[in-house]
C-alpha cells in the first residue's frame, strides 16, 4: 500500500534537491561569467594603456615609455604580462615574462582574441589580444593575467555556497517534513474517529480536515446517518413483528392449556383467529420486503425505472380489485434521494392508497426547490380530526382491515430524516385521501 506521507516527502525532497542544484549551477556559472567579463574589461584598459605608451622610432623599432613598465610588469612571474608586436621579428614584452616565450601571432586591426593558456611556472593565464593601428603601423598587443588567485577564490566561493546550500536544503527538508506531518494530522484524527465509530463510541465522524477531505467526511457521515436510520427502522419493524407473534403465540398457549373450553369447534375458531393474525403480521412484513425489491445503496432514484416496478408489485398484491394507476413527473426523472428510502416512502404511501382505493390511484412528483410527492386515491378518505392522528404510530383508519398502523409513521420518519414535512388532506380530484410530502435532500 502506498503511503501518502512517503509520496509527498519523496516528491518534495526530489523537487528541492533539483531546484537547489539548478540554482547552484546557475549562480556559480553567472558569477564566473561576470568575474571573467570584468577581468576582460580591465585587461582591455591595460592594453589601451600599453598602446598609449608605445612608439615606433625611425628604425622601425618599438619603444616603450617608462610609465608602461609598472612594478607588476617588472617583477618576474608576477602574474601580469604583456607583449607588443609589429610582426614575428619585432616584439617587446614585459620583464615579468622572463625568458618564457608564447606562440602568439599578429592580429588584424580591430581583431580580438581571448584564450586560456599556460604561462610561466605553469600558471593558468587569461590571454587577451587586440589589433591596433598607430603611426601607420599595425600593432598587436597581448595582455595576460594569472587566474590562480581567481580560481582559488572561486573554489572557496563554490565550497562555501555548496555548504550553505546543503544546510539550506536540510532545513527546507525538515520544514517540509513538519508541514507534511501537520497537514496529514487531520487524517490521523479521522482514522481515530472511524475506529470509534466502528467500536460504537461515536455515531458520526467528529473531525475537521482540509477542504479537499471535508466532502469525503460529510459524505461518510451522511452514509452513517442513513444507515443508522435504516437500521432503526428495520429493528423497529422486526420488533413489531416479534411482539405481534409473541402475543398471538401466548394466546395459543393459553388456549391449548384451557381445559374449560366448551367445545372443540369454539377452540378451533379461536386458534384459527390467532393463526390468521399471525399470518397477517408475517404477510405485512413480506409485502414490505416485496415493495422494496432488490435493494442496493444509491444516492439517487430513477423514477421511470422504479415507479412502474413498484406499481406492478402493488397490482399483484391487490389483484382482487382492478386499480387504475397513473403517475407523472415534471421532467426530472432522477431525484437525489437514497433509493432504499425513496422506495420505502413510496411503497408505504402507495400501499395505503391501493388498500383503501376503489379503483383509482394517482401519483405526482415534482422537483424544484424541494422534492414534492402527492398521492391521491378515490377511497373513503377520512374526516379532519382523524387525519391528524393517522401519522401517529399504531393508528389505523379502519380496525376491521388488517394492518398495524405503522406505514405512515415510517413515512414520517423518512420525511424527518430529509428535513421535510408530510400533510394529509381530502382529495378534491378523486374524493379520497391526499398525501402531500416535501423532501429537502442535503
Amino acid at each position: 500500500m502506498k503511503s501518502l506521507r512517503r509520496q509527498l516527502s519523496w516528491g518534495l525532497t526530489l523537487s528541492l534537491v533539483g531546484l537547489l542544484t539548478l540554482q547552484w549551477a546557475v549562480v556559480t556559472f553567472t558569477i564566473d561569467h561576470l568575474i571573467q567579463s570584468q577581468m576582460r574589461a580591465r585587461m582591455q584598459q591595460e592594453a589601451e594603456g600599453v598602446l598609449a605608451g608605445v612608439t615606433i622610432n625611425t628604425n622601425g623599432q618599438l619603444v616603450l615609455a617608462p610609465h608602461v613598465m609598472t612594478a607588476s610588469y617588472q617583477r618576474p612571474f608576477s602574474g601580469r604580462y604583456f607583449i607588443v608586436m609589429l610582426d614575428e621579428s619585432h616584439k617587446a614584452k614585459s620583464r615579468s615574462w622572463w625568458d618564457v616565450e608564447l606562440p602568439v601571432q599578429a592580429l588584424k586591426v580591430g581583431e580580438e582574441q581571448v584564450t586560456h593558456v599556460t604561462g610561466p611556472e605553469s600558471q593558468p593565464l587569461l590571454l587577451l589580444g587586440h589589433g591596433y593601428r598607430k603611426q601607420q603601423k599595425n600593432i598587436t598587443i597581448y595582455v595576460a593575467e594569472s587566474l590562480v588567485e581567481l580560481q582559488q577564490s572561486l573554489r572557496m566561493f563554490h565550497w562555501l555556497y555548496g555548504v550553505f546550500s546543503l544546510l539550506g536544503l536540510l532545513a527546507l527538508l525538515a520544514l517540509q517534513r513538519w508541514i507534511v506531518v501537520n497537514t496529514l494530522n487531520p487524517l490521523q484524527q479521522i482514522k481515530e474517529s472511524l475506529a470509534k465509530v466502528a467500536s460504537g463510541e461515536l455515531q458520526q465522524i467528529h473531525a475537521s480536515g482540509p477542504a479537499e477531505v471535508m466532502p469525503l467526511i460529510n459524505e461518510f457521515n451522511r452514509i452513517l446517518k442513513s444507515a443508522s436510520q435504516k437500521t432503526r427502522r428495520s429493528r423497529l419493524a422486526i420488533g413489531n413483528l416479534a411482539h405481534g407473534l409473541k402475543t398471538r403465540l401466548a394466546q395459543l398457549q393459553l388456549l391449548s392449556g384451557d381445559a374449560t373450553a366448551e367445545s372443540d369447534a369454539q377452540l378451533r375458531q379461536m386458534i384459527q383467529s390467532c393463526t390468521d393474525d399471525i399470518h397477517q403480521d408475517v404477510e405485512r412484513e413480506l409485502k414490505r420486503a416485496r415493495l422494496m425489491g432488490d435493494v442496493y445503496t444509491s444516492q439517487y432514484t430513477d423514477l421511470e425505472v422504479e415507479v412502474p416496478k413498484l406499481a406492478a408489485t402493488l397490482q399483484k398484491i391487490y389483484s382482487e380489485k382492478t386499480v387504475a394507476f397513473a403517475w407523472q413527473h415534471d421532467g426530472q426523472a432522477r431525484v437525489m434521494i437514497d433509493r432504499e428510502d425513496m422506495l420505502e416512502l413510496l411503497g408505504n404511501v402507495l400501499d395505503n392508497a391501493f388498500k383503501w382505493c376503489n379503483s383509482q390511484v394517482q401519483l405526482s412528483i415534482s422537483v424544484e426547490h424541494a422534492i414534492r410527492v402527492v398521492v391521491e386515491d378515490d377511497g373513503p378518505g377520512s374526516n379532519a380530526p382523524a387525519l391528524e392522528t393517522l401519522l401517529q404510530r399504531g393508528m389505523r383508519m379502519d380496525e376491521s382491515k388488517p394492518g398495524s398502523g405503522l406505514g405512515l409513521a415510517i413515512v414520517q420518519d423518512i420525511v424527518q430524516h430529509y428535513h421535510g414535512h408530510i400533510a394529509l388532506a381530502h382529495s378534491e380530484r378523486l374524493g379520497g385521501l391526499c398525501v402531500h410530502i416535501a423532501l429537502m435532500p442535503a
